[in-house]
């Protein structure tokens, strides 16, 4: 008996069965550890990357669908299909409600947006169409659509250069006697209406980014300074005084910081629309510079008439303290 236990094929049989039994003990020790690890690498390798955009998703992907439609909507305005972007507005109306508002900087801002949605609204409603404020109020939805998509570069910001060239021929056109009474010249007038009208267009992508504070002041700036220039017989010194607050007013509404600094300054002394340097720009600013400016630039100077930034305010002159209070700086 004890031989056939111990015969060789039997010993042979035994360790052949303990091997097997001890892998199949190993398989489901260790299975499940691997199972694991498969999937701490797996979520290793594809984690980070998938992860970190999964979590500002849901807003992101909100504001690129609104800044798509905001761009289908502008080109629709521009090529005259205004049926097709009376639906463009009405499903920007219902993406604005799913915004997230939290990347928004102030109420002010959220308002501004929604008042830009409303006088569209206005305007798609109206029995005669306003193609010129169909044209403005798409632009301007755009390039704020633009900023809640691209805050770090928003398009608006490439205003800069336009804003300075409007400026600086604004301030080439003022009398230099100072000393001198009488009309601004028709020339300084129609370059502070295209300024008005640039700072319009960028009015509400600014404000979804600024404090308040600063866009008031831009407006105040803007608001005395057409009155001194719609004025009868305003002297030369009066009208000189508003260039430094106009430029202050306008530089504070972009970023101080080295890149948005640097920016090329186009010539000046160049009727719009100058295609020399705003072709650089992309043919979405160009589009803009040559509606608004070449036509507010023809039409002021033979109509001498502006709606933009020249009504009157007594009740709220902040204008004129912040304008006093520069000048007693100098």
């Amino acid at each position: 008996m004890l031989s056939f236990m111990t015969s060789p094929w039997r010993m042979r049989k035994l360790r052949i069965a303990g091997a097997a039994l001890i892998a199949v003990l190993g398989l489901i020790v260790i299975a499940p550890s691997t199972g694991r690890g498969l999937a701490f690498a797996e979520a290793s390798a594809t984690g980070p990357e998938k992860l970190a955009p999964a979590a500002g998703r849901p807003y992101q992907l909100a504001y690129d669908r609104f800044l798509s439609t905001a761009e289908a909507l502008y080109e629709d305005v521009n090529a005259g299909l205004m049926r097709s972007a009376s639906q463009r507005l009405t499903d920007i109306e219902e993406q604005f409600r799913n915004l997230s508002m939290k990347e928004i900087a102030t109420a002010e801002g959220i308002h501004a947006l929604a008042q830009t949605i409303t006088e569209l609204k206005r305007t798609s409603a109206a029995v005669k169409r306003d193609i010129t404020k169909w044209k403005s109020g798409a632009a301007a939805l755009r390039l704020a659509a633009d900023a809640l998509a691209h805050p770090d570069k928003p398009i608006w910001h490439r205003y800069r250069t336009v804003l300075q060239e409007d400026l600086a021929k604004i301030g080439q056109a003022l009398p230099k006697q100072t000393s001198v009474s009488g009309p601004a010249p028709r020339t300084a007038v129609a370059a502070f209406d295209q300024l008005s009208s640039h700072y319009s267009v960028i009015r509400t992508a600014a404000l979804l980014r600024n404090e308040p504070w600063i866009i008031e002041r831009s407006d105040s700036v803007l608001r005395y300074a057409s009155r001194i220039y719609r004025a009868e017989s305003p002297k030369g010194e009066l009208l000189q005084s508003t260039v430094e607050p106009l430029k202050e007013a306008i530089n504070g509404l972009f970023p101080s910081n080295k890149e948005a600094s640097t920016a090329v300054v186009p010539p000046v002394g160049v009727v719009p629309p100058s295609w020399g340097w705003s072709a650089m720009m992309g043919s979405f600013i160009v589009t803009i510079l040559t509606w608004v400016g070449w036509r507010r630039y023809k039409y002021e100077e033979y109509s001498g008439k502006s709606d933009s930034y020249g009504k009157p305010d007594e009740s709220k002159d902040a204008a004129r303290q912040w304008l006093n209070k520069w000048t007693r700086k100098k």
